[in-house]
């Protein structure tokens, strides 16, 4: 049967029509609860383009000062490069399903799935990192499907610069990078390395990541060292048997036949070097996540391959035109009941009786006490009341003080909320010890007084003469509790200069 006949037309343009289903998921919530903690860090970074960060390469803040430049703190225009970039994966898990010789019934079932998965779908609502590296890791696996196949070797530089971008974005895709290439190496795909475009693709990866690379080493490695305290002393810690649990949950349980399927699909097309190939780097991955303790989520850049993989394996069974409809559509309402866990589409109250009609909790991905909400809806609350309640202490300074005031927030949420809405009210300039903050380090002339966000046991760390409670901001049950009702303190009259301090002050984690 010709795909391409007019009866078929549904099947050939459901990828491009899941794709614009996923935006148009992602435009619903708009900004429902607010800004992420995260979003606000990156556009601080982005006021600040450099070549890499402490805790991250450069790609999203490049991306956050485009956005904040064209839509300020309008949150769905800050989120929009992320929403297209959901869009893009869902129509790419389909292309590469179709490329894999499921056709137009395989490629509809990928992107449908792709659109399902759960982690896929929340992590492509935020402008972070994580919603870009999904759709790198498929242009990056198209390229090395085409390049197994006999493909013009020049596409080994393309392949190059996206492994390269991807790493700008998020360090595990180099991981992941690596992982596919070790693939190709250790199959019979190995024979498109025969060539000296393989070695400029290399080069292209590299001359990408040189920068960064360079402002790594520079500054000491502290993506490395933030990666070790995060270890030791933030993230909650996770099992090979956890990590499998949780990534079967976050990446909805309906689907899990169809992505683990397609991994073994893979791992078993021996007469297929491409299909091979790409199994066995995702398997690789995994298990670099499931051996090294990684986080669930870590492993999305790789399920919608496996998704597309999978719908590619189930295409000879819809065989039935009433299947080939039924199975995307069946998949895509497969995430209903736990898409308001994904995105934030209900009011607070209203999610908080789903979640307990669930029966479930919010995941602890942090070694921190947790509300009633999950983290990343929580960490979307309470920024603009933070800087208003820091306002109401910056107004009880006089003029001469405001002159030489910053406000110290004690981690990069809040220095960043500080610096985004603080301008507005007139407030100082913010600081932290909190990752790339510390390294900014405090503006020249400024450190006498200093306003801090902090809690009742605060005490200005010994360093000033004069320690006042200027403001203190109403309880919330939304915020995480640790950003709950703080107290902003002034600390006057340093007893020693500021710089000797600032060492001292430093968190990467």
């Amino acid at each position: 049967m010709d795909p391409s006949r007019p009866g078929h037309r549904p099947l050939v343009d459901a990828p491009r029509a899941l794709a614009a289903l996923a935006f148009a998921l992602h435009a619903a919530c708009g900004g429902r609860y607010g800004i992420f903690r995260d979003e606000l860090y990156f556009v601080a970074c982005g006021r600040r383009l450099a070549a890499g960060y402490v805790d991250q390469p450069p790609g999203i803040a490049v991306v956050a000062r485009l956005a904040s430049e064209l839509f300020g703190t309008w949150v769905p225009g800050l989120r929009l490069p992320a929403w297209l970039a959901s869009a893009a994966t869902v129509l790419l898990a389909g292309r590469l399903a179709a490329r894999l010789g499921g056709g137009a019934a395989g490629a509809a079932l990928a992107s449908a799935a792709t659109l399902a998965c759960g982690v896929l779908l929340a992590l492509g609502h935020y402008l972070t990192m994580n919603a870009f590296e999904p759709l790198l890791v498929l242009a990056l696996a198209l390229l090395l499907v085409r390049l197994a196949e006999g493909g013009d070797p020049r596409l080994w530089v393309a392949a190059g610069a996206v492994a390269g971008l991807g790493a700008l974005f998020k360090y595990t895709s180099a991981l992941v990078a690596l992982a596919l290439l070790a693939g190709v190496a250790a199959t019979p795909a190995r024979r498109a390395l025969r060539t000296r475009w393989a070695l400029a693709g290399a080069a292209a990866g590299l001359l990408a990541v040189l920068p960064n690379l360079a402002w790594q080493v520079a500054h000491g490695l502290p993506f490395l060292e933030l990666v070790r305290n995060g270890q030791l002393h933030k993230n909650a810690p996770t099992s090979p048997s956890a990590f499998a649990l949780g990534l079967l949950r976050d990446a909805n349980p309906l689907l899990a036949p169809l992505w683990l399927g397609g991994l073994g699909w893979l791992l078993a097309r021996g007469a297929a070097p491409a299909a091979r190939a790409l199994g066995v780097g995702a398997a690789l991955y995994l298990a670099l996540l499931a051996a090294t303790g990684g986080k669930p989520y870590y492993a999305a850049p790789v399920l919608p391959l496996l998704l597309a993989a999978g719908g590619a394996a189930a295409a000879p069974l819809l065989r039935r035109p009433a299947l080939r409809l039924a199975a995307p559509a069946l998949a895509v309402l497969s995430v209903a009941p736990a898409l308001p866990l994904a995105l934030p589409l209900l009011p607070e109250p209203a999610f908080v009786r789903w979640q307990a009609a669930l029966g479930v909790e919010p995941e602890r991905m942090e070694r921190t006490a947790y509300g009633v909400l999950p983290q990343i809806f929580a960490d979307q609350h309470g920024w603009p009341e933070l800087v208003r309640g820091v306002g109401e202490a910056a107004a009880t300074l006089a003029p001469a003080e405001r002159a030489t005031a910053a406000v110290f927030g004690q981690n990069y949420g809040e220095a960043a909320a500080v610096e985004v809405y603080g301008p507005a009210l007139g407030l100082p300039p913010a600081i932290s010890g909190h990752n790339q903050y510390w390294l900014w380090g405090v503006p020249p002339g400024r450190g006498d007084p200093i306003l801090v966000i902090s809690d009742a046991d605060e005490d200005c760390g010994g360093a000033f003469h004069e320690r006042v409670l200027a403001a203190r901001l109403p309880s919330s049950p939304w915020v995480m509790p640790y950003e709950d009702a703080r107290w902003i303190w002034i600390c006057r009259g340093l007893r020693r200069p500021l710089a000797g301090l600032w060492p001292a002050l430093r968190s990467y984690q």
